[in-house]
């Protein structure tokens, strides 16, 4: 595809200084960052305060900062001086992925791609995403522990599917979620974060050659689709996002290729399956631990009044701050942070989740208090569950709308009971899930 945006201008050398970090051996750090990130971020946090200096092997150094102010300035102005951070998701999500693509080019797409995530067509899908959670929720029966992690995983994807790639063949949506849930293995996990590990084919490396063979296998069900949708006589009156990109043309005319569409894909399948499904996950967890809220939420449907289950989402998101890091970036200009001048050799990364749990931001961060929200809009870069700037997530609206479905549809039909105490974090790819798969005790269903 070609674009007609002015491409990013020649880095400017400048003189470059880091934060201190730990000293400890990046593979040591990349061990650190991959099982064990929330006592990692938060010991060195406590050492070195807001902005501090993370290395990984084969990835430049990393600024990771809760600095409101750097990160204002990192999702405003120019945002051709401002490249993705996301390297490490190349053998994951193709070199043709909306996240791995140059400024200039990165723009031109975004546009292209912008339409069918907004306004009345992601409101038009709503029926649809509500049905399909209230089929699940009356399949929980009083007395039953349901795991709710995988079932939302299973909603979300079936979701995913039928509304992003246009999907509806039971098999095939078998066959997708089997490779999505391999890439979010333990295995996998260490895999992104040691890129050398992935980034050969290789018959001896069984790392190497499981990955690649999911990877090949996704590519071939998804260029199938992508050319079953092509020669799709109904075409146009197709509702799903694939449609729509297949018959999307930029200013020249030229649309997109099957490899592009193919990364596109997968990277609109990761980014918005799993996610989504560990918000849900999380929230019917702090449902249960907080009957009030519940209750709450039934009232407010009761006086059709939206607002509060808005704020029980945004909450949710907040305190169980699904991506800890919620964007990167490479600045192409001399970034300064915290008296340190950053230049483009190193990323900068936000730490989304010392953000959302900042006392002064957000007074008592630990409760779970949804009508913080109905108390007025968070401080400017105060809550950043979808990154921001030119690379905030496309498909925030989907999500919302699955996590506030959710929530409403869980609060009016079941009493919940917890199982155990509330939920650890355990680590899914780039994501962070209840470690207990969402367990709750269905103590009663509601008429």
């Amino acid at each position: 595809m070609t674009s007609t945006a002015r491409e990013a201008p020649v880095l400017r050398a400048g003189r470059a200084t880091l934060p201190p970090g730990p000293a400890m051996p990046s593979v040591v750090q990349a061990l650190r960052y991959a099982f064990d990130l929330h006592r990692f971020f938060a010991a060195n946090r406590a050492r070195y305060g807001a902005s501090w200096t993370l290395r990984l092997p084969g990835f430049p150094p990393s600024v990771v900062t809760a600095d409101r102010d750097a990160i204002r300035r990192l999702f405003t102005g120019d945002a051709l001086l401002k490249r993705h951070a996301n390297d490490l998701l190349q053998p994951l999500l193709g070199s043709n992925s909306l996240l791995l693509l140059e400024p200039a080019q990165h723009l031109a797409r975004r546009r292209l791609e912008l339409a069918p995530f907004h306004g009345e067509r992601i409101r038009s899908y709503t029926e649809r995403v509500r049905d399909l959670i209230e089929r699940e929720v009356r399949t929980w029966a009083p007395g039953q522990s349901v795991e709710t992690h995988p079932r939302a995983q299973a909603v979300t994807l079936t979701l995913i599917l039928e509304l992003v790639l246009g999907v509806t063949d039971p098999r095939l949506q078998r066959s997708l979620a089997e490779i999505f849930e391999s890439m979010n293995r333990p295995r996998n996990n260490l895999g992104l974060f040691l890129p050398s590990v992935l980034a050969k084919r290789s018959g001896w490396n069984l790392l190497s050659r499981s990955f690649w063979s999911m990877i090949d296998r996704l590519h071939r069900l998804l260029l199938e689709q992508i050319a079953a949708t092509r020669a799709d006589p109904r075409l146009t009156s197709r509702q799903d996002v694939l449609a729509m990109l297949v018959q999307a043309r930029d200013e020249d005319g030229v649309g997109l290729t099957d490899d592009e569409l193919r990364d596109e894909l997968v990277t609109l399948v990761a980014a918005g399956h799993d996610t989504t499904a560990s918000a849900i996950g999380w929230g019917v967890d702090l449902l249960a631990h907080h009957p009030h809220v519940v209750r709450r939420l039934r009232d407010a449907a009761a006086d059709g009044d939206r607002s509060y289950v808005g704020a029980t989402a945004k909450e949710v998101l907040r305190l169980r701050t699904i991506l800890p890091v919620s964007a990167a970036r490479r600045v192409l200009e001399p970034f300064e942070i915290a008296g340190h001048m950053v230049g483009p050799e190193a990323a900068v990364v936000v730490d989304a989740e010392s953000i959302h749990h900042d006392p002064e931001l957000y007074p008592a961060p630990a409760a779970f208090r949804p009508e913080r929200f109905l108390e007025g809009p968070p401080e400017d870069y105060a809550y950043l569950p979808f990154g921001g700037g030119a690379h905030r997530c496309l498909g925030s609206a989907l999500a919302t709308i699955e996590l506030e479905a959710a929530l409403e549809v869980v609060a009016l039909r079941c009493d919940l009971e917890p199982v155990g105490p509330p939920a650890r974090p355990v680590r899914r790819g780039v994501t962070f899930a209840p470690a207990n798969r969402g367990r709750v005790r269905i103590a009663a269903a509601v008429a």
